[in-house]
């Protein structure tokens, strides 16, 4: 892990010159927001938002212009994050087969192909939004991950998993076929968030529509059968069979409130990520699942958004970072 990444228990530093310029995000600021089957592109519309049909339901998440749009904002933060590194594992100059599960955009898979010629790179995902022009190297599949993996055992370097936390039901079973999969020595590397916000100095405390967001996510996610508190990872990491595990809690801010010219930068593309985040991932959980008009949806979204975007509120976002190896033969 790089010296710069946010150690666990170090409370983020505010950049206090810039926390007494005003209450408000300025927009003026340098971070500022400004052939499958038809089956499988028949998408449903909900609210003016479009979701995937395959498989419908199974992610309640959109997947529009706008949400490939915040995903793809999402894949440049872990950049930042992991100091332009795609992984962490260390899988060596030319690994022969990557396996990326819940690929989004395909924006990661894509860059593994350019960064690894050596290697086939397969990105699965329930919606079709992948670009159609790619290096020759990557393909794309529609899959749901918690079906029953078709992959051949001992075939991959590495498999990938960014960003499904509420998205699996079922992860010790989803690492035991990840695990098959694996060639002996091979690895697997999980990247999770928190369903939450936390920080350092109680500044979230003083905040009344953000736990009441995160509360109501919670509430929908287990009616529907989800589940947004992360899984104990490195526990079915162990349990499955996997050996030389490395785990890091990272923070990234939630603004440009820190001092540290990283954080500062990290904590704009998060707050950049946060101007459709709220309603990419209340709206259909909030109006199917808990019954609340469209209008009472907005109204908690932009009271969202009007905290996150004050420099008064030193709140951040908890990244768990996993990988391990399946012992070698």
């Amino acid at each position: 892990m790089s010296d710069d990444m946010t150690a666990a228990g170090a409370p983020i530093e505010v950049d206090v010159e810039e926390d007494f310029q005003g209450s408000d995000y300025d927009s003026g600021s340098e971070y500022s927001t400004e052939t499958l089957s038809s089956s499988i592109l028949n998408y449903v519309y909900e609210n003016g938002r479009r979701y995937h049909a395959n498989d419908y339901g199974t992610y309640t998440m959109p997947n529009d212009e706008r949400e490939q749009d915040r995903l793809d904002i999402m894949h440049h933060l872990y950049l930042l994050m992991l100091d332009k590194k795609l992984h962490l594992a260390p899988i060596g100059p030319k690994p022969q087969r990557i396996l990326d599960i819940g690929t989004g955009t395909g924006i990661w898979a894509v860059d593994m192909a350019d960064c690894y010629e050596s290697a086939q790179v397969i990105g699965t995902d329930l919606s079709a939004i992948q670009p159609a022009w790619v290096p020759p190297n990557v393909e794309f599949q529609i899959d749901n991950a918690e079906d029953e993996w078709t992959w051949a055992a001992d075939s991959f370097d590495l498999i990938h998993i960014r960003g499904l936390n509420g998205a699996i039901c079922d992860w010790p079973h989803l690492l035991e076929q990840a695990y098959k999969c694996i060639k002996p020595g091979g690895y697997i590397e999980i990247q999770e968030y928190d369903m939450n916000l936390f920080s350092d100095d109680h500044s979230y405390d003083t905040t009344y529509w953000l736990p009441r967001f995160y509360e109501i996510i919670h509430e929908a996610a287990k009616k529907v059968g989800q589940n947004y508190t992360l899984a104990p990872l490195k526990l079915h990491l162990q349990e499955v069979g996997f050996e030389e595990i490395n785990y890091q809690m990272v923070k990234i801010p939630l603004g440009t409130w820190p001092a540290d010219p990283k954080q500062k930068e990290m904590g704009g593309y998060l707050l950049l990520n946060a101007e459709t985040a709220y309603e990419a991932v209340g709206l259909s959980l909030m109006t199917k699942t808990m019954g609340m008009h469209p209008d009472e949806v907005s109204d908690i979204v932009e009271g969202c958004l009007k905290e996150s975007r004050s420099r008064k509120i030193h709140s951040y976002s908890k990244q768990h970072l996993f990988y391990a190896q399946k012992p070698c033969d």
